[in-house]
C-alpha cells in the first residue's frame, strides 16, 4: 500500500512516500498552486492577531493614562485644600530677577 499525501486545500496528490525523500514527504502540506494561497491566508491571520493584540495594549495604556490624569487632578485638589487650611501662600517670583539656567538645576 502506497503512502500518498494530498493537498490539504484542494485534495490533489502531492507526494508518494516511495517516490520522494521521506522528510519532504512528511513536511509538505499543499500543492504548488495552493501554497501561495495558504501563505497569504496564514499571513493575514497572523497580522490580524497582531493588530488585535496591539489594540488591546493601546486600550490598556489609554485606560492607565486616564486613571493617572484623574489621580493627578485629585492630588492637585488635595494640595490646594491643604494650602488653604494651613494658610500657605504661594509667593510670585520677583519680576526684577533674571533667572538663569543654573537656578533650576538640581
Amino acid at each position: 500500500m502506497e503512502d500518498v499525501k494530498r493537498c490539504q486545500m484542494c485534495g490533489k496528490v502531492i507526494s508518494v512516500a516511495e517516490e520522494t525523500d521521506y522528510y519532504r514527504h512528511i513536511r509538505i502540506k499543499y500543492c504548488d498552486y495552493c501554497r501561495d494561497t495558504a501563505v497569504r491566508l496564514q499571513t493575514a491571520a497572523r497580522v490580524a492577531r497582531l493588530r488585535e493584540r496591539k489594540k488591546q495594549k493601546d486600550a490598556l495604556r489609554d485606560e492607565q493614562l486616564h486613571l493617572l490624569v484623574q489621580e493627578n487632578e485629585l492630588l492637585r485638589e488635595r494640595v490646594m485644600q491643604l494650602r488653604e487650611e494651613t494658610g500657605y501662600k504661594i509667593s510670585e517670583p520677583s519680576r526684577n530677577h533674571n533667572y538663569r539656567k543654573d537656578d533650576f538645576l538640581c
